[in-house]
């Protein structure tokens, strides 16, 4: 089979090299955005990855020459080019993931709740600010209420939750955010809701619900989940009945919508689940970083390309093993040295999902593209979140790169987002 991955960022590299490694045709479509292509040690640190690993090409020219890629699963390993995704979509080409709904919802906040609402979902009550004194009158009018800081449009990353437990004292770490702030942009104080945080994750044909997944992610850099969030530190996922909790109080909500889109991909809510309802807090329909290495790589029975292709072509049918897959980032140095080399035994091969990487002189080495010094991701399963646990930083031990660091505490319970003990309270609320 012949795979084409489109990425701005090289985030489905993993991928790439796992459909490569199943003896399949892999092309990685690249498409970086303007920041990098106007910066040239961006753009050389961009062009390093995945050199020696895998062919490359512009995005652009593959689109030019299409018809001779007309039976290639052309991937979307985010959201991005849009334009491109929708063209192939119009002249019938197989494609998985991105297009302008998943782009929307990932990075208009107003667009996204105003869907979720329309379906009965229920959103924290959130205000919306061109700058800080407003908002900090607000906090000031309310010094009681905990509120987190979101971003209005476009990434995440700026994203603000107060560490606090106490709503006064949270109040006044997002006061203090406030007055710090330096970057403009509209941005939303959202109250904080109590509960457990989850995803819920359900993948759809033809706007059919048939396979669902909960995840369970620890976002901070550093151990009990403290320090600047970083996407994906850790996390676990486990598949979930369709007619669970988890899903009809979240995502199922939405079937109807995406029924009406004849909808294939993936249909997610982040949400909380707590005594007074679940609260949605965002979308991120996309291949996740660290969800689908995680549940792809540790569960799923089915070789890579043979899920990748039924779900292009709407012959999808789940086979996914029971228990935990685990993962975890490996990080370097923010400010990363190109070239360092990335050391581990070809055993563990399989259990790794490479991201800020390329290959030289026999050897992996570092890339330095990605900000924050992520390089790769390492995976395993168990059959209780400990012994998931357990496979995983074993599979992590072995791993040798400079400056290495990763989160050892996924299976300790001594911080409030431990996810052994968020799991603890999803089963006996019934909600899985």
């Amino acid at each position: 089979m012949k795979f084409v991955i489109a990425t701005a960022d090289h985030a489905g590299l993993g991928f790439a090299l796992r459909l490569q490694d199943e003896g399949h045709e892999v092309v990685m479509a690249l498409n970086p955005p303007e920041r990098v292509r106007s910066d040239a040690a961006a753009r050389d640190a961009f062009e390093r990855v995945g050199q020696g690993m895998v062919a490359r090409e512009c995005l652009s020219a593959l689109l030019e020459g299409r018809e001779s890629l007309r039976d290639a699963c052309w991937i979307w390993d985010g959201n991005h080019s849009v334009q491109e995704n929708e063209l192939l979509r119009e002249e019938r080409f197989r494609v998985l993931c991105g297009g302008r709904y998943a782009d929307r919802m990932e990075h208009d906040r107003a667009a996204c709740v105003e869907f979720v609402s329309r379906y009965g979902l229920a959103v924290p009550p959130s205000y919306a600010f061109e700058d800080a004194a407003p908002a900090l009158e607000l906090c000031g009018r309310n010094p009681e209420t905990a509120y987190v800081f979101k971003p209005d449009q476009g990434e995440k990353f700026e994203t603000f939750i107060p560490e606090s437990e106490d709503p006064a004292l949270a109040n006044e770490e997002i006061r203090e955010h406030l007055k710090a702030r330096k970057a403009p942009g509209r941005f939303l104080l959202q109250e904080r809701k109590e509960g457990v945080e989850n995803n819920v994750e359900v993948w759809f044909q033809r706007g059919e619900p048939r396979f669902a997944f909960l995840q369970l992610e620890c976002k901070r850099k550093h151990a009990l989940d403290l320090g600047p969030l970083a996407g994906c530190a850790l996390d676990f996922t486990f598949t979930i009945p369709l007619d669970c909790r988890a899903v009809t109080e979240s995502v199922g909500k939405l079937f109807p919508a995406y029924r009406e889109m004849e909808f294939s991909g993936f249909g997610d809510a982040n949400v909380i689940a707590g005594k007074d309802g679940v609260w949605f807090l965002e979308k991120c329909e996309r291949f996740g970083y660290n969800s689908h290495p995680n549940l792809l790589f540790n569960l799923s029975r089915r070789p890579l390309a043979e899920v990748f292709s039924a779900l292009a072509d709407g012959t999808f049918d789940p086979d996914f093993a029971e228990g935990f897959g685990a993962s975890l980032t490996m990080w370097t140095k923010e400010a990363v040295t190109a070239g360092e080399a990335i050391l581990f035994p070809e055993k563990i091969r399989p259990s790794l999902y490479l991201w800020d990487a390329y290959a030289e002189e026999g050897r992996h080495r570092i890339a330095g593209f990605d900000p924050e010094g992520a390089v790769l991701i390492a995976t395993g399963h168990g059959y209780t979140i400990p012994t998931a646990w357990e496979a995983v930083l074993k599979t992590a031990n072995e791993v040798r790169f400079p400056y290495r660091y990763y989160r050892p505490d996924g299976d300790q319970t001594n911080y409030p987002s431990s996810p052994l003990r968020r799991y603890e309270a999803l089963k006996a609320m019934g909600y899985v």
